[in-house]
């Protein structure tokens, strides 16, 4: 299979239609789309190197109550536009947040199992399991540098930290509060989660495990879900859980700008270049772009029935 470049495209999951759509990355049209995916698809991690897509299917249920679970992750070619295989993760449930490690191994929450699933994007396998000794995870990120692995505990109010390498977490951290998404920043000395029961974020410590500052959304009247560090490091996006608008916190700084988007904001994409940032309404079934330059949304466009999360490649 030949490479291909990170800007021939963009993929989106569309949860609600369990499908996958292919969309000009210029004009944002739907050009083509995987229908009957795995019950439900959710999130999506991208292969560059390979030119493939994970994309995990979590169940019918929502975080914390998922009583029918699925166990798959699938495997879609970017170049071709077709799924080529399911990664059975059995008897790991729940598959949800995922991400790539610096040793080049796919990391995946299965919440249903409270574990981390260890893949091998080269032979599509299950190489290992890692318990998080908690109640359920639901999404991880990953510090490269400090060969690190944090999965946010929505019900224990905790993190886990495991080192890549190992087999189980060797410290966990508690938190204020139950919490709903987790980034870390560009020096990995800090990870930011989004506080569950207020609209606010927990700047963490990472190696103190401890809470340095509580961060009020100003622009938010509910608790925020997903929060996302721009590729260049310069901007914070985090999204309104149940509400039309995300925040983009500019670093170092940590000012906060505004910006209206559609109902039920997911996940998001920041294009290669810098530019804008696209994020997904899955109530209304649209797509917004915003310019970074200007903080405020370029476009507003349909897309499938619900998408979740996208991404370029």
């Amino acid at each position: 299979m030949t490479s291909i470049r990170r800007s021939d495209g963009l993929i989106a999951v569309d949860k609600k239609a369990a499908q996958v759509l292919f969309l000009d990355p210029d004009t944002l049209e739907t050009l083509s789309y995987i229908g009957d995916m795995p019950v439900l698809p959710h999130e999506l991690a991208i292969d560059h190197k390979r030119g493939l897509a994970f994309i995990p299917a979590f169940g019918d249920g929502v975080h914390g109550h998922n009583p029918n679970p699925n166990h798959f992750v699938s495997v879609i070619d970017l170049e071709s536009k077709t799924r080529i295989s399911d990664i059975d993760l059995t008897p790991l449930q729940a598959p949800h947040t995922l991400r790539f490690g610096p040793d080049g191994l796919l990391y995946v929450c299965c919440e249903n199992s409270s574990a981390v699933a260890v893949i091998d994007p080269e032979t599509r396998s299950v190489t290992g399991v890692l318990s998080t000794h908690s109640n359920k995870c639901h999404r991880l990120t990953i510090l490269p540098r400090r060969q690190l692995i944090l999965t946010e505990n929505e019900e224990d109010a905790t993190l886990s930290v495991i080192r890549i390498g190992e087999d189980e977490a060797y410290r966990m951290i508690s938190l204020p509060a139950p919490v709903a998404g987790i980034e870390h920043l560009p020096n990995e000395k800090f990870v930011v989660v989004t506080n569950a029961l207020r609209p606010s974020l927990f700047l963490m410590d990472v190696e103190a495990g401890e809470l340095r500052q509580e961060i009020p959304l100003k622009h938010h009247r509910k608790p925020a879900q997903i929060v996302r560090l721009s590729p260049d490091g310069q901007w914070l996006l985090v999204v309104g859980d149940f509400e039309p608008v995300v925040t983009l916190i500019s670093l170092p700084q940590w000012d906060q700008y505004p910006v209206a988007v559609g109902q039920k904001p997911m996940d998001a994409a920041f294009r290669p270049d810098g530019t804008t940032v696209i994020v997904a309404n899955e109530e209304d079934g649209t797509l917004t772009e915003i310019d970074l330059v200007g903080r405020k949304p370029l476009r507003t466009v349909q897309a499938g029935s619900g998408c979740e999360t996208l991404g370029f490649f």
